[in-house]
C-alpha cells in the first residue's frame, strides 16, 4: 500500500488478499515537527509517544531533548498540544533535575479510563547511574503533571535485570500493556570452533496490569540473535510502538548490525496475533531508514483511517530531527 491509498482502495487491497499490511512512506518527505538545539552528533529531540484525545479534538506529543554525552544527555522532556497532529505547541516541560536523573529518555502518555487523570511513564536513569527505571507522574490534566512528585512503578530489581526503559503503554482489553527495553537474556554465543559471537543488545519485554500501578507479569516478547546468521537487524530487537491492523498486530521496532548501531538504528516491521509472539518481516533489510543515518523510535499512532508515524531521523550533520508523516490506510 501506498501513502496514497485511500479507504476505497484499502478494500480492493482486502479484495487481492492483502492484511495487515502497513503503508509504507518516505521518510525524507516528512514533516519536521521539533529540530534539535544544535547541529552535529548527540544533539537530539525525539524518545518520543503521541497520543490523540478525541474529546478535546487534540494529539499530545511527549519528547525528550538530548545533548551529546558529556554535554548533559537527556536533560529536558515536553509535551506538544495540536490540532492536527502536525503543528504542535510545547505546552509542558520537565529538567532531569526535578527526577534527580543523569539523562531522561522514552516516555508514554496515557490516560486512565477508570480515574480520567493523565499519566506519564517516563524512563531515566537515576544519578549516580543506578540503572533505568520507569517511573510515574499523574494529574487531571496534562499542564498540571508535576514532574517533582514522581514513584517508580517499574524498577529493574524486581524483574531481575539491569535496567528497564523506553514503555509504551497501551489499553488492550482492559488491562494496561507496557512494552518496555531490557537487557536480553543472553549476550554472547560460543560456537564449537571455540569462537565468539555477541548476541545483540536491546530486548523487549511485555508488562501486564490491571491498574497501571503495579506490573507483576513480566515476560520477553521479542530479543535479539534468534534469527539466520546474517539476518538484518538481528543485534537490536526493541518494540518501540504497535498498531492494530486488521487481523493483526504490527509492531514497529529498532534493529540493528552491531554495537556502533547503538544511537542509529533502524527502522523494522513484525507482526502478532497474540501480542506474544512475534515474527519480523525486516529480516533482509530495515523497512525504512534515513539517507544519513537512523530513523529510531518509531511511533505510529491510528486515527480513523490514518496513520501518523512520528519518528526520529538523522540529519546530514548528524544531529537529530523529529519528524511526521502522515498516510492512509
Amino acid at each position: 500500500m501506498s501513502a496514497k491509498t485511500n479507504s476505497h482502495d484499502r478494500y480492493q487491497q482486502m479484495g487481492m488478499k492483502y492484511f495487515a499490511m502497513p503503508p509504507k512512506f518516505d521518510p525524507e518527505s516528512g514533516t519536521t515537527v521539533f529540530e534539535p538545539e544544535a547541529p552535529g552528533y548527540g544533539y537530539w529531540v525525539g524518545g518520543h509517544n503521541a497520543v490523540f484525545d478525541p474529546e478535546a479534538g487534540k494529539f499530545y506529543l511527549f519528547h525528550r531533548v538530548r545533548k551529546p554525552l558529556g554535554k548533559g544527555r537527556g536533560g529536558v522532556c515536553r509535551i506538544a498540544e495540536s490540532t492536527d497532529g502536525i503543528t504542535f505547541k510545547v505546552i509542558w516541560q520537565a529538567s532531569k533535575e526535578q527526577f534527580d536523573a543523569e539523562s531522561i529518555e522514552v516516555a508514554s502518555l496515557i490516560r486512565d479510563p477508570a480515574s480520567g487523570k493523565w499519566r506519564l511513564y517516563v524512563c531515566f536513569e537515576p544519578a549516580g547511574g543506578r540503572g533505568w527505571r520507569i517511573d510515574l507522574v499523574e494529574a487531571d490534566s496534562i499542564d498540571k503533571l508535576d514532574a517533582w512528585h514522581h514513584r517508580t512503578v517499574m524498577a529493574p530489581a524486581d524483574y531481575g535485570v539491569g535496567s528497564i526503559k523506553d514503555p509504551k503503554v497501551y489499553m488492550i482489553g482492559g488491562l494496561y500493556h507496557a512494552f518496555a527495553c531490557v537487557p536480553p537474556r543472553e549476550r554472547i554465543v560460543e560456537h564449537p570452533d571455540g569462537s565468539r559471537e555477541p548476541i545483540g543488545g536491546d530486548s523487549t519485554a511485555l508488562l501486564v496490569s490491571e491498574d497501571g500501578i503495579y506490573w507483576r507479569d513480566f515476560r520477553y516478547v521479542f530479543e535479539p540473535g534468534q534469527g539466520a546468521r546474517g539476518e538484518w537487524g538481528q543485534f537490536r530487537a526493541r518494540i518501540n510502538s504497535v498498531v492494530w491492523l486488521e487481523p493483526m498486530w504490527v509492531a514497529f521496532f529498532d534493529g540493528g548490525e552491531g554495537a556502533y548501531d547503538n544511537y542509529e538504528e533502524w527502522c523494522g516491521v513484525a507482526v502478532s496475533s497474540d501480542l506474544l509472539n512475534w515474527r519480523r518481516v525486516s529480516r533482509n533489510a530495515p523497512w525504512v531508514r534515513s539517507p544519513h543515518g537512523c530513523i529510531r523510535y518509531m511511533d505510529a499512532l491510528r486515527v480513523g483511517d490514518e496513520l501518523f508515524y512520528y519518528y526520529e531521523y538523522t540529519r546530514a550533520d548528524g544531529s537529530h530531527e523529529l519528524r511526521v508523516n502522515k498516510v492512509q490506510l
